[in-house]
């Protein structure tokens, strides 16, 4: 039995389960007696073959046979682990409730389990009777918080490490916490951005032991805290406290750098840990990337894919590294090579396709190369791969409806979300609110609000509240408003953007103003530079130019486009040429070679009778080399939707019409 046994632990730690299973069936038929430790090997290797259960469960019933079920905690616990991460709870908690007395750890494993399954509720249904059983020790308090932190509820993770502190055990000593419970703590604490909490619980730990220090796993996850909270400056310094520094450590790093859009820093830490002679993982090579992207500098970002394709010439794409590639090139303008990556990359079967697909069509979306962006939306479903659009697909091209005043498409991605439950996701959601709204579509966009009553988010309202407005409705923005407040929803500062830009384009001078005051007054919302464009957009537009001008003197903040820009575009309404001149001087000091503002105070000129200062306006913008905007309009019918893209060879007449044929067609 012993060279049999230690065959099968071979097998186990090699993780060659379909030999192991194999020889397991050669042995029983010739009378091989299994014991408890033989069961133990078998099932913890299992845990990672393709089909566990249908491997576990004639072993269970071989296991049940010959007593070792009921008798040794050691099977009960992996037979609990191989049904739990098989998907199959309802087993594993038939088989847990069926122990007369369980064990400490065959509760932990039941706990684990529900929280791997995100069913936090049942989780901690088990962990109270266990405290109510005094069974409850370390290891249990740390998979409760564990569960608690991954699945994105930190709060709760905090508030049971503050009981642990105070808890004993069965001896009457202070629980103490082990390193994985701290690790789940500052955890938690980068997911609120509590950097407050996260600094005292720091000290706690670095006076009562050395984990920070000499643990790097613990380590790297403070690293990571203080990025997520914008301290990269105590990242760095806790980082350099890390004896032991693995790539672990140096990526969070490197990814708290990202974090905190400091791209250089974060090149120059890559440089520094392969100096060291650190080789870096998928996850390292994924924020370099994105570290590039924000720069953007094509040069470097062609250095970087250089160097991961030279390391990974032998094996399969990452899915993580090949969307931020795609995402790089996409902020470096040169989607000719996004899209190469794209090409060579999905044709892998066991890369995730999806995420590609959707990578390749945020990249032609953020270069608005809408007419690429719909073609490589519309492959999916010719792909042949089995791909499917998510929710990320529907919250990337609903947008891309709104744009381009899709509304026929809109109505297709909301039929086929609604066929495949995917409408019930709030990013969807709000994706066909704000479509609906900017189509025009109001009434269809307040019954997707309704339907998602309980599920809406402060995005959801500030969406209708922008719909109405653009459309001219103030009272229906300020409706929408109201309702928000007593639903106890709190706004944003882009939520008073919206509501007091549905003001100014709906006439309603006091009741914008008023609001201005109540952001400040009763939400202790301090104004960013867009909110003082809105009010001086809602001065200026009813004629109170001193008044606008005056305020944006006061401003605590330095004026920027938005502010200029909304004079500029209300001067235009009422013919004033003083101040139109005065806005333009400014936005040139602050966005030179952007041509719109030029072409605005060119039109201002016309409309005044001013048509010499128009000219040399014009001939100005064309020695600095100003492109003009081009003007783009659709026609959408019922077979197509024709494209006209207005390259300002004339001026068009009105009264003319235009056949399809004229037009550029986009398919």
């Amino acid at each position: 039995m012993g060279s049999q046994n230690a065959l099968i632990t071979l097998y186990s730690e090699q993780g060659k389960w379909r030999e192991l299973t194999v020889f397991y069936h050669q042995i029983r038929k010739q009378g091989f007696h299994p014991n408890s430790f033989t069961f133990s090997s078998i099932l913890k290797c299992l845990s990672s073959s393709q089909s566990p259960l249908l491997h576990a469960q004639p072993l269970h019933a071989d296991a049940a046979k010959r007593g070792f079920v009921s008798s040794d905690p050691f099977v009960t616990n992996d037979l609990l682990i191989v049904y739990s991460r098989c998907g199959s709870l309802q087993s594993a908690r038939k088989m847990f409730d069926e122990i007369p007395v369980p064990r400490p750890f065959c509760w932990n494993a039941m706990i684990s389990s529900y929280f791997r399954e995100s069913n936090c509720g049942a989780a901690r249904e088990l962990f109270d009777r266990m405290r109510k059983s005094r069974l409850a020790n370390d290891v249990t308090w740390s998979a409760v918080i564990a569960g608690y932190a991954q699945n994105g509820r930190p709060k709760d993770a905090l508030f049971l490490f503050k009981e642990m502190m105070g808890e004993c055990d069965e001896t009457g000593s202070r629980l103490s916490p082990m390193s994985h419970t701290i690790t789940s703590v500052f955890s938690a604490c980068g997911q609120l951005r509590d950097v407050i909490l996260g600094e005292q619980i720091h000290g706690h730990v670095k006076k009562t032991s050395s984990y920070v220090e000499n643990d790097a796993f613990v380590g790297s996850v403070v690293v990571d805290m203080y990025g997520k909270c914008g301290f990269e400056e105590l990242a760095k310094l806790v980082f350099y406290s890390i004896v032991d520094k693995c790539v672990v450590v140096w990526t969070a790093l490197i990814a708290s750098y990202v974090c905190n859009k400091c791209p250089s820093p974060a090149i120059e830490a890559f440089r520094d840990m392969i100096h060291e002679g650190i080789e870096p993982n998928y996850v390292t090579l994924s924020s370099l990337v994105s570290a590039c992207s924000q720069i953007p500098d094509l040069m470097l970002g062609k250095e970087i894919h250089g160097f991961i394709t030279r390391r990974r010439a032998t094996e399969a794409p990452d899915v993580f590294i090949s969307t931020s590639l795609i995402d790089m090139y996409g902020k470096c303008k040169y989607m000719v090579y996004g899209r190469r990556i794209f090409e060579k990359d999905k044709k892998y079967p066991r890369c995730n396709t999806t995420a590609l697909w959707n990578a390749s069509i945020a990249g032609y979306v953020e270069n608005n190369f809408v007419s690429d962006a719909w073609d490589v939306f519309r492959s999916i479903s010719h792909d042949g791969e089995g791909t499917n659009p998510n929710a990320v697909t529907m919250s990337i091209v609903l947008p891309l409806c709104a744009r381009s005043s899709r509304l026929l498409s809109g109505k297709e991605i909301h039929c086929y979300a609604l066929r495949n439950g995917l409408d019930q996701e709030i990013c969807v959601s709000n994706g066909l609110i704000d479509m609906y709204s900017k189509c025009g579509e109001l009434k269809l966009a307040e019954n997707q609000f309704n339907r998602m009553m309980n599920e809406n988010n402060r995005i959801s309202w500030t969406s209708m509240i922008d719909g109405y407005g653009r459309h001219g409705n103030g009272e229906g923005a300020i409706r929408f408003f109201e309702r928000m407040k007593r639903d106890e929803v709190k706004p944003d500062h882009i939520t008073f953007v919206a509501l007091i830009s549905a003001c100014s384009h709906a006439g309603l001078l006091e009741q914008g103003l008023r609001y201005f005051q109540e952001m400040t007054r009763e939400h202790g919302i301090v104004p960013v530079e867009e909110n003082y464009g809105t009010i001086v957009d809602l001065l200026a537009r009813a004629g109170r130019f001193k008044e606008a001008r005056d305020l944006i003197e006061q401003m605590p903040v330095r004026p920027g486009a938005n502010v200029w820009g909304a004079l500029l575009g209300a001067c235009r309404i009422h013919g004033n040429v003083k101040e139109a001149e005065l806005a333009a001087q400014c936005l040139r000091k602050l966005e030179p070679k952007d041509s719109g503002f030029q072409k605005s105070l060119s039109s201002i000129y016309i409309e005044a009778g001013k048509r010499e200062n128009a000219e040399d306006l014009r001939s100005q913008m064309k020695e600095m080399g100003m492109a003009k905007r081009q003007g783009f309009s659709w026609l959408e019918t019922k077979e197509e939707i024709y494209e006209s893209i207005d390259r300002d060879k004339h001026i068009p007449d009105p009264t003319q019409t235009w056949s399809p044929e004229q037009l550029e067609v986009s398919h």
